[in-house]
């Protein structure tokens, strides 16, 4: 009797500990959302209605309940990352978001589940003529950490819109920086161009960086990445090669000896051997109407292996040349 009552309280121990690790493994599988387009570009004149598709994508397994919001934000720094406003917007008057042409304030999705959703702004005449930078946030209520890229925190997934309301102007911006290191060794060569936005909307700079040889030839090209400048905002324009050498970067357990970081967007020339005076120009336009700038900066570069090798020769040449001398001075004397 006292060894069937301890099995029981054996089997029901073990059956309650089983219970809890799995629901603690169930809490702590993360949720994998997407959301498209991850950036929603707008540029009206008021009075205006507008419209914009929004889809959203549970990936994971669970079922999840999510909340939305609109967060207006400004411009972090200069690499493109953005800060939170704790204050509210006179413009989220005017916006909706409509699932089947019906206001909502939540959405729930199934596992794999996606859900396609209108972002429905009303400009009416007397808005201000302004740019207006928000996110639609997705707020998970279950207390699930999530997995995703445009995440704004552990438990939300967000759109970044910016809205310009206002007739296109010409755009009032400058070259911050354009520079380099006078010297290298080698390469590859890093370029800084910072653009400063004085003007009252957005804007999205296209440019390229030609460089040419000591002898005029042109040897390299680099196409700056396509971003968004916001008003107000100085932000540094990287190229290609650089978003790549990133995301190899974080995709390597190792080191890799060059520093780039996301903090601090560069243009890169990614050319190993260097040898001369090089020139290296920049033509950017702030907008299709313009204005364009033009700026060139030089750069020098000498192999450090062969200026060891010429110095060697050189010393040898000296010291030979000296011996020869001294001999000659000998001979000299005996004679």
């Amino acid at each position: 009797m006292i060894n069937d009552l301890r099995f029981k309280i054996s089997y029901l121990l073990i059956c309650l500990l089983g219970y809890l690790f799995i629901t603690q493994t169930a809490a702590a599988a993360p949720l994998s959302l997407s959301i498209d387009p991850p950036i929603i570009v707008i540029k009206v004149i008021p009075p205006a209605n507008i419209t914009s598709a929004l889809n959203i994508q549970n990936k994971g397994d669970t079922p999840i309940t999510l909340q939305i919001q609109l967060k207006p934000f400004k411009a972090k720094g200069e690499n493109g990352e953005l800060e939170y406003s704790k204050e509210t917007s006179e413009i989220f008057k005017s916006i909706q978001i409509l699932d089947a042409n019906v206001p909502v304030g939540s959405i729930t999705l199934g596992p794999q589940q996606q859900k396609s959703l209108n972002l429905d702004i009303n400009i009416p005449q007397d808005t201000n003529i302004s740019d207006y930078y928000f996110s639609v946030v997705f707020v998970s209520v279950n207390s699930f950490p999530v997995e995703s890229n445009f995440s704004v925190n552990q438990l939300g997934i967000a759109a970044n819109v910016l809205l310009s309301v206002g007739a296109l102007e010409i755009p009032k911006a400058t070259i911050e920086e354009f520079s380099s290191n006078i010297f290298f060794e080698k390469g590859p060569v890093p370029f800084t161009i910072r653009v400063n936005n004085k003007g009252a909307h957005f804007i999205e700079p296209k440019g390229e960086i030609t460089i040419k040889n000591m002898f005029g030839q042109s040897i390299g090209k680099l196409d700056l990445t396509l971003i968004n400048v916001l008003s107000g905002s100085t932000r540094a324009i990287p190229n290609g090669v650089y978003m790549q050498s990133l995301r190899l970067k974080d995709n390597s357990n190792t080191k890799t000896k060059n520093a780039f970081d996301f903090k601090h967007p560069i243009a890169l020339w990614n050319e190993s051997f260097l040898l001369g005076l090089y020139t290296a120009t920049l033509n950017i336009s702030m907008s299709n109407e313009g204005p364009t700038f033009t700026r060139t900066i030089h750069f020098f570069a000498f192999p450090l292996l062969i200026l060891i090798v010429i110095v060697i020769v050189v010393i040898a040449v000296i010291v030979i040349r000296n011996r020869l001398k001294l001999y000659a001075n000998k001979d000299r004397m005996q004679v």
